[in-house]
């Protein structure tokens, strides 16, 4: 997950947080970080909705392109994807799952791009919330949601996710996986019942 200032890929990145799992979703690896950045590259909107506290990012903030660096390694240790290089090799690269994946994928991509890295990752990132979307689509026996917000979708599917906690990288990249859990154990009660 990525708390960002503002909606552009151009904008900075604030905090970054994955959780590795393993196929049956349990944690095996948490990496979290914030980002030093110029708070005149973000928006004030962005800034104020990502819980963001001049002090704290003082403290805890840390250089973007070694975080960058740090964030490629615990991905490698990750990988599982096969990835075709341009040289003809074959790489292994990590999975990534996030909510609204399009937006976290297109930031990565961007982020990278400008420090010239390499992410060490499947562009083709896999998406709770297109998981959904196709859930509601396919069986019209459920409402849908009135959106697909992960907060909307978390207490959809009884999911723990206080609003005064969300837009925390961490807090909702756990709420991510469980969320996933919960469709996935859901699908598979559907498929039992019919």
């Amino acid at each position: 997950d990525l708390e960002t200032g503002g909606l552009e890929p151009s904008r900075p990145i604030l905090q970054i947080a994955a959780v590795a799992v393993t196929s049956t979703l349990r944690e095996v690896e948490v990496f979290e970080a914030k980002l030093r950045f110029d708070e005149a590259d973000a928006s004030p909107e962005s800034l104020r909705k990502n819980h963001y506290s001049r002090a704290r990012w003082e403290r805890e903030g840390r250089e973007p392109r070694k975080i960058a660096g740090e964030f490629s390694s615990f991905l490698r240790r990750h990988a599982s994807v096969d990835h075709p290089t341009r040289d003809g090799r074959v790489i292994q690269v990590a999975q990534i799952v996030a909510h609204n994946a399009a937006f976290d994928g297109a930031f990565l991509e961007a982020w990278y791009d400008r420090h010239g890295m390499f992410l060490p990752a499947s562009r083709r990132v896999l998406c709770t919330m297109q998981r959904a979307i196709w859930m509601f689509h396919e069986d019209k026996s459920l409402t849908p949601p009135t959106d697909y917000k992960l907060a909307t979708l978390c207490e959809y599917f009884g999911v723990r996710l206080k609003a005064h906690e969300a837009h925390d990288a961490l807090i909702d990249v756990r709420a991510t996986v469980e969320l996933y859990r919960q469709m996935c154990g859901w699908s598979q009660r559907q498929s039992v019942a019919a």
